[in-house]
């Protein structure tokens, strides 16, 4: 990946075949996660996931939260899958994907594409079980790509965040 750059009104970036390949892949997989939310198992795995990308507003109480989720989590279940959907879009068609794939956002694409990075870690963090700086650390050598998979998101959404705002520390 050549990190996000801004050239005026828009911000660029390249990405090689497998990077996009990646990328498209854990995008597709928030979009399905989130399209199948109302007929997951409580227990799954995905169902962990799913509690990160729409987390409980009170934790005071299961009432409270599914009478707020029952007016906020429709609208928010779609922005998420919009952004996940500009995400894939941005990159063109997969028949376009030869050699080095340019990215060119303008700022709503970029807002959508922060937003769907954040998802897309937030959900392998919760397949790893990270929820605290320094938990990636005691995973698996199993689940080591998955891990260096979950920090190459993180850097592309430190990039972005740098060509956005360049004051960004």
């Amino acid at each position: 990946m050549t990190p996000f750059v801004r050239q005026g009104e828009v911000i660029v970036a390249s990405f090689e075949r497998a990077e996009v390949e990646i990328l498209v892949t854990l995008a597709t997989d928030v979009h399905s996660l989130l399209a199948d939310a109302d007929r997951l198992d409580p227990d799954s795995p995905s169902s962990r996931a799913l509690d990160r990308l729409l987390p409980a507003a009170y934790g005071d109480g299961a009432e409270n939260d599914a009478e707020f989720r029952r007016f906020t989590a429709e609208g928010l279940v779609e922005r998420k899958v919009r952004n996940a959907e500009l995400l894939v879009e941005a990159f063109g068609e997969r028949d376009e994907w030869a050699g080095t794939v340019r990215v060119n956002l303008d700022a709503a694409a970029a807002s959508a594409w922060l937003r769907s990075l954040t998802d897309i870690r937030l959900t392998i963090a919760a397949g790893l079980g990270i929820e605290h700086d320094g938990d990636q650390l005691l995973i698996d050598a199993d689940d080591r790509f998955v891990l260096e998979v979950y920090g190459w998101v993180g850097f592309v959404q430190e990039s972005l965040l740098r060509a956005l705002d360049p004051d960004f520390s």
